[in-house]
């Protein structure tokens, strides 16, 4: 066994450590197995590239996520709908139509 020293992020240790502990590993356990598996895939196993520019609704704030769904509604284009929904009835076991004016048909087939 030999020891080496790393340099990690803020944080990062105890995150890795928190969730190892949550496994019922040990930090260097998590090292020794992220080492092993970069062995034998011959490099990272998972793709590693550079950030993409484009933010995800992960990064945007409320403002702006609401932006964005309100532009996406804008430029789409016409969509048919449906007068109803199928849906599954627990209590009776069937299945029913519900449409948009109140009706429920239950559906026999």
């Amino acid at each position: 066994m030999s020891t080496c020293t790393i340099r990690l992020d803020e944080g990062v240790r105890e995150e890795t450590t928190r969730i190892a502990s949550e496994m019922g590993l040990t930090f260097n356990a998590v090292m020794n197995i992220l080492a092993r598996k970069f062995n034998a895939e011959k490099g990272f196993p998972f793709p590693v590239r550079l950030e993409t520019a484009q933010k995800t609704v992960f990064d945007m704030s409320s403002d702006e996520f609401e932006a964005a769904c309100q532009e996406a509604v804008a430029q789409r284009t016409d969509v048919s709908t449906i007068d109803y929904a199928t849906r599954f009835d627990k209590e009776s076991g069937m299945i029913t139509k519900i449409y948009t004016d109140g009706r429920v048909e239950y559906v026999l087939d």
